[in-house]
């Protein structure tokens, strides 16, 4: 996507931002019935499921939500050849492919964008965007980063080409690594992944080098950065904070704002799953949902 395009993009989210809650909900409901249409025509595990309960083709369109069955994460994964509507994007596929290039970014087939979890909660599973589904999670993610500018203030920090350096795991097709680095490459800004097992002398060398304006990553790892810079091994300029892939607590988001005195903290929320779900302010009581 060129600067151009994902500027307007970034226009069009904006506007969606300030749809009345019937609009929203009305445009929702559009998208998400013509989706389960094409579950039910190409997923075997859908088409089951839907069957299952009574449920036809005719009364997709008119059936409360409430009777559609419901799915989590382990029948995902368990049953992810069968739920998927491209045959050929297999779990043993997506892990082939991951083990054969690693953190490389380049795409599945050229068309697909392959991410895994962190396998905290048991094995890692592999999760796919294809182009369009992860241009629209790209442009979720940089619309968060950018939470409170306006389009012409966003147009002005990204022609001074900020600096964005990026703190997390880093080593793997992790969905933030992946997406934060697809991101900044549509932004034309300069970029600094530091994987989390990095040896601190090394981020003391890079981020000194670096010289970051705006950084992302875990609150846990960010603190460190926080802890060089008070203790004078580095000294930093920091615009903006994004934390994610880890709670931001209210003890953590003070320590940032009292360390990093000139930087707005942004609090991202998403999961491989679906990288893009919710952003919270400075100034916000509740998480703001996405309205993409």
């Amino acid at each position: 996507m060129s600067q151009i395009g994902l500027l307007r993009q970034l226009a069009r989210a904006k506007r969606n931002a300030k749809l009345s809650g019937e609009k929203i909900e009305k445009l929702q409901n559009k998208k998400l019935r013509r989706l389960l249409h094409h579950a039910y025509h190409n997923s075997k595990y859908y088409y089951e499921a839907f069957r299952s309960v009574g449920i036809t083709e005719e009364m997709i369109d008119t059936t409360p939500l409430s009777v559609f069955p419901t799915i989590d994460k382990r029948i995902l994964l368990d049953r992810f050849n069968d739920i998927i509507t491209v045959p050929e994007l297999t779990q043993s596929a997506l892990q082939e492919f991951d083990e054969a290039i690693g953190a490389d970014r380049k795409p599945y087939k050229n068309e697909y964008h392959v991410v895994h979890s962190s396998g905290s909660t048991g094995k890692p599973g592999y999760f796919i965007y294809d182009n369009k589904a992860w241009n629209a999670k790209l442009i979720g993610i940089i619309r968060a980063a950018l939470w409170d500018l306006s389009l012409p203030q966003i147009i002005k920090l990204l022609a001074g080409k900020p600096h964005i350096l990026y703190i997390a795991a880093a080593d793997g097709h992790y969905g933030g690594a992946m997406a934060v680095g697809d991101g900044i490459d549509g932004v034309g800004a300069e970029q600094l992944h530091l994987d989390i097992k990095t040896p601190l002398s090394e981020w003391v060398k890079k981020i000194k080098d670096f010289q970051p304006d705006i950084v992302i990553g875990y609150p846990s790892a960010i603190k460190i950065l926080g802890e060089l810079t008070r203790t004078g091994e580095v000294q930093t300029n920091i615009s903006r904070i994004i934390s994610c892939g880890e709670p931001l607590g209210i003890h953590m988001r003070q320590y940032f704002e009292e360390t990093f005195t000139k930087a707005v903290v942004l609090n991202f929320y998403g999961a491989s799953e679906s990288l893009a779900l919710g952003v919270e302010e400075n100034n916000e009581d509740d998480m703001i949902l996405f309205r993409l």
